[in-house]
């Protein structure tokens, strides 16, 4: 799941899509600590309106790079902070398309149900 982090304040945000994304991920796949632990996660961000830079909206969807992936990382970018995700297929897909945006790749991992 993607999140931005303000450099400036340190303030936790979700774009919309990505906190649409997370919520229906937890709430069809999560166990009841997971949820626990999302819930508390969520208590410490802040939804923001999709609204991806102009680059971003310039890209063409492929195979690796979605339309969710396209306004999520794009409004990291129009909001010129870092964003945090594991989807490294669409980061290398964007920059193939002369997009690159200031993310931080994290491992990704599966919710285990409990």
């Amino acid at each position: 799941m993607n999140y931005e982090r303000s450099s400036t304040s340190n303030k936790l945000v979700i774009a919309q899509t990505a906190f649409n994304e997370f919520v229906n991920i937890v709430q069809y796949s999560a166990g009841s600590s997971e949820q626990t632990r999302a819930n508390r996660f969520l208590q410490r961000v802040t939804v923001v309106p999709d609204n991806p830079s102009a680059a971003a909206q310039k890209l063409r969807q492929t195979r690796s790079l979605d339309a969710n992936d396209i306004i999520i990382l794009g409004t990291g970018d129009q909001m010129g902070v870092v964003t945090m995700t594991a989807d490294a297929k669409a980061v290398r897909a964007a920059s193939a398309q002369g997009v690159d945006f200031n993310v931080y790749l994290h491992l990704p991992f599966s919710l285990t149900g409990s």
